[in-house]
């Protein structure tokens, strides 16, 4: 089914006493669930699981599965947060270069 990594919290709180499906298929969950996209999860005693997931791009997907791409953008992202930056100045003198494919 699923990975038991999955949960990565055991500590769930109750957000509603009671919560019905209405005759179309759909439960409301509140302010808590707003605006947001869920993998769903059953088990054999019909509990639900909702996991949040975003939606990403295509194109950046290829950082999500590579480790050493995303340790190194955490990284640098660590150091820029710590303001160890290097000014390279300005490039705005190739911004107007062809660049060959």
């Amino acid at each position: 089914m699923y990975e038991s990594s999955i949960i990565s919290d055991e500590n769930f709180q109750q957000i509603k006493e009671s919560a019905s499906i209405d005759n179309r298929g759909r439960l409301t969950l509140g302010s808590e669930a707003k605006s947001k996209k869920y993998r769903v999860f059953i088990n054999s005693s019909g509990q639900i699981l909702l996991d949040p997931v975003v939606n990403i791009p295509e194109r950046e997907l290829w950082l999500c599965k590579n480790p050493q791409a995303r340790a190194s953008l955490e990284k640098g992202m660590q150091q820029a947060a710590a303001g160890e930056l290097h000014d390279l100045g300005s490039f705005a003198e190739y911004a107007d270069l062809e660049i060959d494919d």
